[in-house]
């Protein structure tokens, strides 16, 4: 969900160029060494590319990176990120830890000087629900169904992220959100139930990204992690932005900091996965997101997204389109279903979870 607002408009160079933002996880003595080391600086100025910072740490070095890109004039958003402890991205348990962040940023922004264009929140599952979507397993389906009818975190923690939104709106900066393309089938649905199910919330701001990486952890044979874009085109329609990736590990993240944290170390895209994606998703939108920037300079992408050829021909493979066509068809009957019967659903939840104790109880 998204409010109308201006668009986001860089002093792109090329004008057949899209806007791009770059997306970076790297901590603010790494992101310094970086930008200089490959004088990021002056391309980022010259091609209008956009740059969001997953702020975590609020740093003397961080804050002198911010400078910089102000004084070049570079798009720049904040992307709040939480400790490990507190899961990295926004969702429902952790909506005061939320808060708490934003205000601690702009207390040190504020105390910089520093200028960003825009906030960025992802809001993504608890960290423990995201390790659980990889391996499906019947109890964890039954809790998803429960909470789906029921969850009581639901209301005070939308209302407390809409009043953050209006926080930072009042304090002069526009808000994007990256959400899983499944909220798109909620909305279509008329439902909140995968809100509820997954612990996130449909927020209205100036710029939504659906995030649709093509490298998924899907253990089906052939695919080798990669979906093949098809969730860029499923979702293209209904996006106002488009997150693509992954280029690169999460830098900021480790399973040892937070068991159950999804990493990308074995799904990075290949550069011709990658220019799929963005010759796909400027069919879409406006706006693209790359994640993550450390990635393509490491690995040397950096030249050939400069000399992308924007008008180039490319297709999704049909088994792909029908894998995604066919769990969405699935999903939108079952939270018709669930809308229809949300009672039933409710008690069916516990029911699956009753007897999975059970069976664990004749077990021991």
């Amino acid at each position: 969900m998204h409010v109308s607002s201006p668009a986001y408009t860089p002093n792109v160079a090329i004008q057949s160029q899209p806007p791009l933002i770059f997306a970076t996880e790297l901590d603010g003595s790494a992101l310094n060494t970086m930008l200089a080391t490959y004088d990021l600086y002056t391309e980022f100025a010259q091609r209008g590319y956009g740059l969001a910072l997953a702020i975590g740490d609020l740093s003397d070095v961080r804050a002198a990176v911010v400078q910089q890109l102000n004084a070049h004039q570079i798009y720049t958003v904040a992307w709040m990120m939480l400790p490990a402890i507190d899961g990295y991205g926004f969702n429902l348990r952790n909506y005061p830890q939320a808060i708490e962040h934003y205000r601690t940023f702009r207390a040190w922004a504020q105390q910089h000087g520093l200028h960003f264009a825009a906030i960025a929140m992802n809001m993504q599952p608890p960290a423990d629900d995201l390790s659980r979507l990889q391996h499906l397993r019947l109890r964890d389906i039954g809790r998803w169904l429960a909470q789906a009818s029921d969850n009581t975190l639901f209301l005070p923690g939308s209302t407390a992220y809409h009043s953050l939104i209006d926080e930072m709106h009042r304090d002069g900066y526009a808000v994007h959100t990256y959400q899983l393309p499944l909220m798109v089938d909620d909305r279509r649905a008329g439902t909140t139930s995968v809100q509820s199910a997954l612990d996130v919330v449909d927020l209205p701001v100036d710029l939504e990204v659906l995030m649709c990486h093509s490298s998924l952890p899907i253990p089906i044979e052939g695919l080798n992690n990669d979906i093949g874009g098809a969730l860029i085109v499923s979702y293209g329609a209904s996006a106002e932005s488009i997150g693509i990736g992954y280029t690169h590990a999460a830098s900021q993240r480790s399973v040892s900091d937070a068991p159950g944290v999804l990493e990308a170390r074995a799904l990075s895209l290949s550069w011709d996965a990658l220019e799929r994606d963005m010759l796909l998703a400027t069919r879409y939108t406006d706006t693209i997101y790359i994640f993550s920037l450390e990635g393509c300079v490491e690995r040397g992408l950096m030249p050939h997204i400069a000399n992308i050829n924007w008008d180039g021909d490319v297709r999704v493979p049909v088994r792909q389109r029908l894998l995604v066509a066919t769990l969405r068809s699935s999903l939108l009957v079952l939270l018709f279903l669930v809308r229809q019967h949300r009672l039933l659903f409710s008690w069916l939840g516990w029911i699956i979870a009753l007897l999975l104790l059970v069976r664990q109880w004749r077990r021991q």
